[in-house]
Formats: C-alpha cells, sequence, structure tokens
C-alpha cells in the first residue's frame, strides 16, 4: 500500500471536516486537512468536491472513506442534523475506485485504537483499565452518540456503533425530574441528545434559568455559555454546565455498565473537549460511578476526554487501510 491516499470525511451537523491521509502500517498521516461548513452545501458530494478542489493532488485518491452523523445501512445514510442524504454509491460515482460510509462513531471509536497518551486527558483517577477489554465512546456536539470498541484476537478490533444518544433520559434527582417535566412539555418524550448536546446545552440555559428563577440573557450560543461559565463565572451558565457535567456522567456510567466497558470511556466531541477542565472538578465522575450495587466495578473504569481533533479522520483511515489491503487480496 506504499504511496496510496485516500479521502476521509468526518461529517456533522455543523461541519464537514476531510483529509487526504497515506495509507499504509501502522497510524495513517494526514496530508491535509480542512473544515467546510455543512450548510454552505447542498450535499455531501458538493461538500467533498469543494474540498477537493481546495488542496493540490496529482491524482484523485483512490479510496474514500466518510463517516456520517446517522445510522449507515446498506451503504447510504440520511443524515440526523443535516439535510444531507449520502451513499457509497454517489461517491463511487465521483471517481473513487473504493468507497465506505461509516457512522461518525464507529471511526470515532476505531481511532481511539489509535490514539497516542497524549492525544487525551485523564478526568477523575489515573487508572489502567482492563487490557482487552470493551472500549466505550461517548460524545456531545451538535448531537450526542455513542459507540463500544471490541478487541478480537490477532489485533482485530470492531466497532459497535449506535444511535444511544436517542434513547430516553432518565433523571435522577429532584432538579433532573423539573427539567424532565420542561421538556417533556416541549417534545413529548425526551432523549439523551435534548440535554447533551449545543442545542442541549441551550435547552437546559433556558429551563434551569425557569428553574432557578435567575435571570436568562436571550440569544446565546453554546459557547456563549460555556464562556459564561469558565471565564464569567456567570452564576447560571455556572449551573447549566455543572448539571450537563453531571448529566454526562450519569449517561457514560449507564453506557459503560451496558456494553461492559472496563477498558475505559473516552469522551469526544466540541462540547466535551470545551469543558474539559471543568468536567474534571465537576459531578462528572461522581455521577459515573453512581451505580448502586455494580458502583465498585464502575470506579475502576478510566475515564478520559480526547483531545486529538482528527480521532474520527484517523478511524476512517484505519478503515480505508482494511479496505484497501482487501482489495489487494481480491486483486492477487
Amino acid at each position: 500500500m506504499s504511496g496510496s491516499y485516500a479521502l476521509v470525511g468526518d461529517i456533522g451537523g455543523t461541519n464537514a471536516r476531510f483529509a487526504v491521509v497515506t495509507l499504509g502500517e501502522g497510524r495513517s498521516s494526514i496530508v491535509c486537512a480542512r473544515n467546510v461548513l455543512c450548510r454552505d452545501h447542498a450535499s455531501l458530494a458538493e461538500a467533498a468536491e469543494a474540498f477537493m478542489a481546495s488542496v493540490t493532488l496529482t491524482a484523485r485518491p483512490e479510496a474514500a472513506v466518510i463517516a456520517v452523523a446517522g445510522p449507515v445501512a446498506n451503504g447510504a445514510a440520511r443524515l440526523t442534523n443535516v439535510a444531507w442524504e449520502a451513499s457509497e454509491a454517489e461517491l463511487l460515482g465521483q471517481g473513487f475506485a473504493r468507497a465506505r460510509l461509516v457512522n461518525d462513531f464507529e471511526a470515532l471509536a476505531t481511532g481511539v485504537a489509535d490514539l497516542r497518551p497524549e492525544d487525551s486527558q485523564v478526568i477523575g483517577r489515573e487508572l489502567p483499565g482492563l487490557a482487552g477489554a470493551p472500549i466505550l465512546v461517548a460524545g456531545a456536539g451538535t448531537g450526542f452518540g455513542l459507540a463500544a470498541l471490541i478487541r478480537g484476537g490477532q489485533g482485530g478490533l470492531q466497532v459497535v456503533a449506535s444511535e444511544g444518544g436517542h434513547a430516553s433520559f432518565a433523571p435522577t434527582d429532584d432538579i433532573e425530574i423539573e427539567i424532565l417535566r420542561a421538556l417533556r412539555t416541549q417534545h413529548g418524550r425526551v432523549s439523551i441528545e435534548r440535554l447533551l448536546s449545543g442545542p442541549g446545552l441551550l435547552a437546559l440555559y433556558e429551563v434551569m434559568a425557569e428553574i432557578l428563577a435567575l435571570p436568562a440573557e436571550p440569544g446565546l450560543t453554546p459557547e456563549d455559555i460555556t464562556e459564561g461559565a469558565l471565564i464569567k463565572r456567570d452564576r447560571l451558565c455556572v449551573a447549566v454546565l455543572e448539571q450537563f457535567c453531571a448529566v454526562f456522567g450519569s449517561v457514560a456510567g449507564d453506557a459503560a455498565l451496558t456494553f461492559g466497558a472496563r477498558g475505559g470511556v473516552f469522551l469526544a466531541g466540541g462540547l466535551a473537549t470545551g469543558v474539559a477542565s471543568f468536567l474534571e472538578f465537576s459531578r462528572f465522575r461522581q455521577r459515573f460511578e453512581a451505580k448502586g450495587r455494580l458502583s465498585g466495578l464502575v470506579q475502576d473504569m478510566p475515564t478520559r476526554v480526547i483531545v486529538q481533533p482528527h480521532t474520527a479522520l484517523i478511524g476512517a483511515a484505519r478503515i480505508a487501510q482494511d479496505l484497501t489491503a482487501r482489495a489487494l487480496q481480491v486483486a492477487h
């Protein structure tokens, strides 16, 4: 595979991240990476072509592996938080010899296998995790996602992607019961993503302003709320971010039990990365471990925040390597 290249992408609800990567043994090298805004393009194909036109290449990469925020079935997907439909057939029609469309958390979890120690930050105690045990990846950004990384024999990896962010939110204290009541009035059913996402942070801000009888500033963005908590120490923003971290801890701990993630839990997404310092001193770890009779099991699970911004692209590159290797085996 020496000299081979692939186009990889990570498509969220706001940003479409693309890169050209080298394919070979070990972790792929990113030759060039850029973001484009989803709202500026009518389709994945258009966004990919805009990226390709912005970089200098002597030839089109042979393979394309694109991770998308939404369930993938039969090589096609309708993205959850942006009005795009995508398919492997469309990518092949753009001139790639091989193409794969994968769930964004499949790529993210695959990328975790290639992370270096400096690519993540410890939350709570430094713990080794159980060697060879499943690893959970939980991420909050425009939406909320969950996936598990399972290590097989001879270095093989299997990723269990999910739409766990759309599971029902379960309150664990009185204020969360009030939050659930308020959000249920607006939405009927309340999913985890209704709280643990950028829009969820805004929803928490509005609801908690009423519950706590604190003045709210209209027109804020999620970034404004995190800045208000981290820098301005605004009372409402601090309360909102603290509640966000507490819910994140509960959800991550529940998912860790569900997947048996004794290898550890990695937190991902723009929100988790942006508030890593706040997470460390929040109720995240307390709520992560508060699992009744199984608290002792969860206490031994390490938790880390991913600070490597290209983890999903690294994972997509590993998938592209496998795709190319299988193609070469078939050719021989």
